[in-house]
């Protein structure tokens, strides 16, 4: 029979056919079939508790991690080719938030293709993060999924009052 094979990751791979129905059969392994990096197409943000895994469908594993109002933390940015695998590239990437009070880093360069910011949300919620490729605009930018930032401890009270206005006669 013939059939398809698609690899996804990079290295060397082998494919080894077996016979399911009949085990009295060898089995044979084909010899090393090099897989090579596509060309740079995406940056890929992972939040804490997620990790890049290459050739899957969302390139990345695991789940977000709630984070809290007021404390810091890191997130990852990969140069990626069209499968997740890591491009080498030292382009200078810029990060967002949907928290318009997050304090953001400066922009950055890659190094080996990948980079960490370190931010701090400040509004509770559903937020993501989004990043861009300053260098080349016509690498496509990739916002996170969304993850909750829970309110931080209490610290103190705010006290609003009316604002009175002066009348003149």
């Amino acid at each position: 029979g013939t059939f398809s094979v698609k690899l996804n990751t990079t290295g060397n791979w082998t494919v080894t056919a077996t016979d399911v129905t009949d085990g009295s059969k060898t089995a044979n392994t084909s010899a090393a079939i090099p897989v090579n990096l596509g060309s740079f197409a995406q940056l890929q943000v992972l939040l804490p508790g997620e990790t890049a895994a290459p050739g899957t469908l969302t390139g990345k594993t695991g789940s977000p991690t709630a984070q809290t109002a007021g404390t810091g933390y890191t997130v990852t940015v990969n140069a990626v080719d069209a499968k997740y695998n890591l491009i080498n590239t030292n382009d200078t990437v810029h990060i967002t938030s949907s928290d318009t009070n997050a304090s953001l880093p400066a922009n950055a360069a890659l190094s080996a293709g990948t980079v960490t910011f370190s931010l701090t949300n400040k509004t509770s919620g559903s937020q993501t993060v989004t990043t861009s490729d300053v260098t080349q605009a016509g690498i496509a930018s990739n916002t996170s999924t969304s993850f909750t930032v829970n309110p931080g401890t209490f610290t103190k009270l705010q006290l609003l009052v009316p604002r009175s206005e002066e009348r003149r006669v």
